[in-house]
């Protein structure tokens, strides 16, 4: 199966418009502590730890900040959620890696062809910048800062987070200097 996803990758070309970069001066990676038994109380005791009540807490928070949720599933050993904001769709994925939690904001393909990719190669590509994002990322970020049993909120590109590279953490997703277009 491996060999297969690897030819697959070069011989499937990524769609068009994304890749593994995040836009300039937007992080899209977040990395968390907080290990309250209360976050893992609806897993089941047979699987692995994925933080159903974090999650549902999570999405109710951005729920209130006016991201509209359209779907939520599980994601191989992690929650995840497609986002609606401003009429543009993202995946929100949440997982658990002991002893802190990452959290990824994702492009959503649209297209059939755009899901046959994702499905055959396995890929995560970052969204595209614009102010539906940046609301998304506001919302994230200050819901994680204002939860009580939540701490070290750091935030990573995420083509840098793919190569385990952790050197560069900052503490907003949004830079100041760039805006959006």
């Amino acid at each position: 199966m491996g060999l297969v996803v690897l030819a697959m990758r070069l011989v499937v070309r990524r769609p068009r418009g994304v890749d593994h970069s995040d836009p300039p001066g937007v992080r899209t990676v977040v990395v968390f502590s907080g290990d309250d038994p209360e976050f893992f109380s609806e897993d089941r005791p047979d699987g692995p730890l994925v933080g159903i009540r974090l999650f549902s807490s999570l999405l109710e928070g951005l729920s209130a900040a006016g991201v509209m949720i359209t779907q939520r599933k599980p994601v191989d050993c992690a929650q995840g959620a497609e986002c609606l904001v401003e009429g543009q769709r993202y995946a929100l994925v949440l997982e658990w890696l002991g002893p802190r939690w990452v959290a990824s904001v994702e492009w959503v393909p649209g297209s059939a062809a755009e899901r046959r990719h994702v499905q055959w190669t396995h890929q995560v590509y970052a969204p595209r910048d614009s102010p539906a994002l940046r609301r998304l990322l506001s919302a994230l970020d200050h819901w994680l800062k204002g939860h009580p049993k939540l701490s070290d909120v750091r935030w990573y590109r995420k083509e840098r987070w793919f190569q385990e590279d952790t050197s560069d953490p900052a503490e907003f997703p949004l830079s100041a200097e760039v805006s959006a277009g």
